[in-house]
């Protein structure tokens, strides 16, 4: 069910991301440059990308890399669930991959961002749920009235 992103599950990602109804038309277009860059050069230097796919059709993915110039610290960039699949659980158990992946690779700590706007209280919600901590604020950060919440992990 999960395994490594290819190239061509690129288009399923950006549908299934468009339609969560969480991101933005610019997010949307944005990962469609990181996973090219993803398979071009990020790969290469540690980035990870998986898919949970059944009977050939992608439900969620996620993306997470080293964060250079620090000890052991993860980004998770990405994390999706089709809408189809919210709620179910997918995305409690792809979360549990990326940790139990970068423990793997002797990670200690993974950040996780998103936005403060009540739309994504939900997404804060689950991360409050899975054990993150709230360790920064920050208003107006991609938008006027719509801050950045940091979340962070520790895995070791």
């Amino acid at each position: 069910m999960l395994r490594p992103a290819t190239p061509a599950d690129t288009p399923a990602l950006l549908v299934l991301t468009a339609e969560t109804g969480y991101f933005k038309p610019m997010e949307v277009e944005t990962l469609a440059e990181v996973m090219e860059d993803y398979y071009s050069e990020y790969q290469a230097r540690g980035h990870r990308a998986f898919v949970w796919e059944v009977d050939g059709r992608i439900l969620g993915y996620v993306y997470h890399a080293p964060e250079e110039m620090t000890d052991h610290t993860w980004i998770l960039y990405w994390i999706a669930v089709a809408l189809d699949q919210q709620g179910r659980g997918l995305g409690s158990k792809l979360l549990a991959f990326v940790e139990d992946d970068i423990r793997a690779l002797d990670g200690r700590l993974l950040v996780v961002e998103t936005s403060a706007l009540p739309h994504y209280e939900p997404t804060r919600r689950f991360y409050l749920k899975h054990g993150y901590t709230i360790v920064a604020e920050i208003p107006d950060f991609y938008a006027d009235n719509d801050g950045m919440v940091v979340f962070t992990k520790r895995l070791a």
